[in-house]
């Protein structure tokens, strides 16, 4: 017969309470089933391991040398199964983590920071997406998780809001309207308006642009599209150059401002959030421990976006 582990954990449980009655306690079977056990045991050796006397158990010579090989044997195991439980426990390997184009700021910065101190293992690939590609790679495979701003009307992606944060008017610096405390849409009224293409990516092509467009408006009118960006860039030099006026995050205005355009405050316009997004189907520990890292940045940052 081959020599099991059982009968090791059995054979030290004896020498160590020299005892077959409180052994068998100890490792929770029938002390006849014990007894049974160790025979087996020495019937493989082919020595006497124990020896029963009028005090106890007692172990042989024999048995005193095969305990100290027994005992290594069984720490062995137990440091192997440690060994590998602490290694499924660890999240490595590589992550593309895609940006859309209106998710820079300080919050972004944070969650990603964030992520970096609590798994160093994981290499992080960060890939940057146009106006037109809303979903930020999710849809196409080319990211795992992504910083986005919803809505993106997509099949199998998941959000998890990390914040909310008001959206502001961005005008011409020269604009009748650029030195208003607030304006509401009832105010731009008319107005031509820098747009986002429709999106190419795989989602509803025209729901994200048409937010921040504020379609349909509670007033009715249409807005005129004076010019179309697909870049952020592009988004600042037709307003700089007059051909439309837009919405943004607050947050933009740290790290969209350039001379030539200026940021009003916005009266009635609802907010935008940033969210972390994820195909449903990747269960990746990598994929959800950054999501559980991103949700958690939450409580950081308050009302800051």
């Amino acid at each position: 017969m081959n020599i099991e582990m059982r009968h090791l954990r059995y054979f030290v449980a004896v020498a160590e309470d020299a005892s077959f009655t409180a052994a068998a306690r100890r490792v929770h079977v029938a002390q006849q089933v014990l007894s049974t056990q160790i025979r087996q045991l020495e019937s493989a050796v082919g020595v006497s391991l124990l020896e029963r006397t009028s005090r106890g158990v007692v172990l042989t010579a024999a048995g005193s040398a095969f305990l100290d090989f027994a005992r290594e044997t069984l720490a062995s195991l137990d440091r192997g199964v440690a060994a590998a439980r602490h290694a499924a426990s660890l999240v490595s390997g590589r992550l593309s983590v895609g940006l859309q184009a209106a998710t820079g700021g300080s919050v972004r910065t944070r969650v990603l920071a964030a992520f970096e101190r609590a798994y160093p293992e994981v290499s992080l690939r960060l890939v940057s997406y146009d106006l037109a590609q809303p979903a930020a790679g999710l849809l196409d495979h080319s990211s795992d998780v992504a910083l986005l701003r919803p809505p993106v009307d997509a099949p199998g992606i998941v959000f998890e809001q990390i914040c909310e944060e008001p959206r502001v008017f961005v005008l011409p610096a020269g604009h009748p309207l650029a030195g208003a405390s607030e304006l509401g849409l009832s105010d731009v009224a008319g107005l031509p308006w820098v747009a986002a293409p429709l999106a190419v990516d795989g989602c509803s092509p025209a729901r994200w642009r048409d937010d921040w467009l504020v379609v349909p408006r509670p007033g009715g009118d249409v807005p005129v599209i004076g010019a179309v960006a697909r870049t952020l860039e592009e988004w600042r030099e037709h307003i700089a150059a007059g051909r439309g006026i837009s919405l943004c995050p607050a947050s933009s205005e740290t790290f969209s401002a350039r001379p030539g355009i200026v940021f009003v405050p916005s009266r009635g316009v609802a907010p935008t959030a940033l969210c972390v997004a994820w195909r449903a189907d990747d269960m990746r520990p990598a994929v959800l421990s950054f999501v559980k890292v991103a949700v958690g940045v939450v409580d950081s940052v308050a009302d800051e976006a």
